[in-house]
């Protein structure tokens, strides 16, 4: 992972953690940790209660000293260089305390006064990025668990640090708040943070996170950009069923979509092995079938014959309003693959949305459900 390109200088994560341990009593709740995040990904830490999550995160706040391994944020060791650590990052836990009888502003100056900031300027810039200016003479003991979350956010980017390392940032928050919190999130990476943040609600780490590690029981099972697990998974589940790198395609069918330029997986001959193919007889992996809504002008069921029987199709269903589902094998060029030949059949595609769930599915795959 992240192997060095031949002719480039080798970058400095942002982020590198290798053979982290760490122990409570008797009990390890780290084993041989290994990651590596890059600059300017959101990169989602998963795991359980009882995982390791909120450890791992400590020893990367150099608020714990790791037993065994080494940890490096923007290049400096949590050991050897803990004060050059803090400087670089933005740390928020889960649950932060805050004073309650002094305002917005209040709190942010006296803030902005212990990180030794000179410029009190900062201020009014985290209280607009955070969207809290409106709000900066209210008593912070008024605010909403929402709005805290923000003001624990507008705290920490006063020093203007390059990592920013959250503990379950959307912890207790209602659907609204965590939608703020996660568009926030989005455009402090614009700005060009790299995040770290962990939790255990895979729904909003899938819509903002570039990268994930999964971890259980303090061992890290699988890391990396989200796409690329999920397609050596499902090559993986390919050939421990089938003893193939990934799913193949028979030759099309007169009629059929594939025959007349629609969307295609593979160009091989293969004769279905086991229950499970497409309507042109690929076998598919249950790790590698997704599915994709399309919504059209005019009535949907006109437009299930053009794709029934492409090779990469499965099932395709007629829903009201104009829509579609359609189950498929393949990766993003597949689904513009999809969306072209449609167009060029004279079909007006209005959205087009994938299935949302990689990331459970991710989850369930490669996690027991063990606790520590």
């Amino acid at each position: 992972m992240n192997a060095e390109v031949p002719g480039e200088s080798r970058f400095v994560p942002a982020i590198r953690v290798r053979h982290l341990w760490h122990r409570y009593g008797a009990q390890d709740v780290l084993r041989d940790v290994n990651l590596e995040v890059r600059p300017g990904e959101i990169f989602g830490f998963i795991g359980p209660n009882g995982a390791g999550k909120t450890t791992t995160i400590r020893v990367m706040a150099t608020l714990l000293e790791p037993m065994a391994g080494r940890v490096e944020v923007d290049g400096f060791d949590v050991s050897v260089d803990p004060e050059r650590v803090r400087k670089v990052i933005g740390y928020m836990p889960d649950h932060a305390g805050v004073y309650d009888r002094i305002t917005i502003r209040e709190y942010l100056e006296f803030f902005a006064q212990a990180f030794g900031v000179p410029d009190l300027a900062v201020v009014d810039a985290a209280l607009e990025l955070t969207d809290l200016r409106n709000l900066q003479d209210r008593l912070v003991a008024a605010l909403s668990k929402g709005m805290k979350q923000r003001l624990g956010l507008a705290r920490i980017l006063l020093h203007d640090p390059k990592i920013l390392i959250l503990d379950e940032p959307a912890s207790d928050l209602d659907p609204r708040a965590r939608i703020e919190i996660r568009d926030l999130l989005l455009e402090l990476r614009e700005i060009g943070k790299t995040i770290f943040l962990s939790s255990h609600i895979l729904t909003e780490l899938s819509d903002v996170c570039t990268s994930v590690g999964i971890l259980e029981r303090g061992r890290l099972l699988v890391a990396g950009p989200i796409a690329e697990i999920s397609e050596r998974l499902a090559e993986q589940r390919a050939r421990d069923a089938y003893g193939v790198d990934r799913a193949v395609a028979p030759p099309a069918a007169e009629g059929t979509a594939e025959a007349e330029g629609g969307p295609a997986v593979g160009a091989e001959p293969s004769e279905p092995a086991g229950p499970s193919v497409t309507a042109g007889g690929a076998p598919v992996p249950g790790s590698a079938r997704r599915r994709l809504k399309l919504r059209v002008l005019g009535d949907s069921r006109a437009v299930v014959p053009l794709l029934e029987g492409g090779a990469g199709i499965g099932v395709v269903e007629a829903l009201p309003a104009g829509q579609l589902a359609v189950e498929y094998v393949g990766d993003d060029r597949f689904v513009a693959d999809v969306v072209r030949y449609l167009v060029g059949r004279g079909v007006g595609v209005v959205a087009v949305e994938p299935e949302r769930n990689e990331l459970e599915r991710i989850f369930l795959e490669v996690t027991k459900g063990e606790l520590q």
